[in-house]
């Protein structure tokens, strides 16, 4: 099973890239969705961040108010660098479990890995595709999410700009391109996969 890392920066399109190999049939998981599981009430990972980060972080519901979590975190890069240190560990031992628990392996699996590069987890995977927009793109596609424009300019200054990831990487998929073009670079991609294993 090869294990084909989907990474880039906030608002790039990894989500519709990934999107666009599941709707070709393949198998598929995302950090993003298992790291909101882990993060739930009760959880562990969750107690860890409120002793971390103390109850502000928490809601009225009992959920953690993630606005105010990412308040923290991309206005100071000690705080930011804690709770990776926490949230990263956990989701790579629940990615593992998943891997594991697939049945029957598949020949390829693509998971999307926001902070691959920044985590140093390159070697975890066989291949490496880095989604890349514009950082005009990236702060419009943020604005349209509700995301207050001072908010945005943090969060793009938080992260390693994706230009600094395409050495890493053995495909890059372009989304400032319309979804057609976006679609087709993913097949592109997925053929020259199913072709060299023999897997239709």
């Amino acid at each position: 099973m090869q294990r084909i890392a989907i990474t880039g920066g906030v608002a790039e399109g990894k989500t519709t890239v990934l999107r666009s190999f599941e709707s070709l049939g393949a198998t598929t998981l995302s950090s993003d969705t298992l790291a909101a599981t882990l993060l739930l009430p009760g959880t562990e990972l969750w107690r860890e961040l409120i002793r971390e980060f103390g109850q502000a972080i928490v809601g009225a519901d009992g959920t953690l108010a993630r606005e105010r979590l990412a308040q923290l975190a991309f206005s100071d890069a000690l705080r930011r660098r804690r709770l990776n240190r926490l949230v990263h560990p956990a989701v790579v031992e629940a990615l593992e479990t998943q891997l594991r628990a697939l049945k029957p392996t598949p020949a390829f699996v693509f998971i999307e890995v926001p902070l691959l590069i920044e985590t140093a987890l390159q070697g975890w995977f066989d291949s490496i595709i880095v989604v890349l927009a514009t950082p005009a793109l990236q702060r419009r596609r943020l604005l349209e999410r509700g995301v207050p424009p001072e908010r945005a300019q943090q969060i793009l200054q938080a992260q390693l700009p994706t230009r600094c990831k395409i050495a890493f990487a053995d495909w890059v998929v372009r989304t400032h391109r319309s979804l057609e073009q976006v679609e087709q670079q993913v097949r592109r991609i997925w053929h020259s996969l199913t072709e060299q294993r023999g897997v239709y």
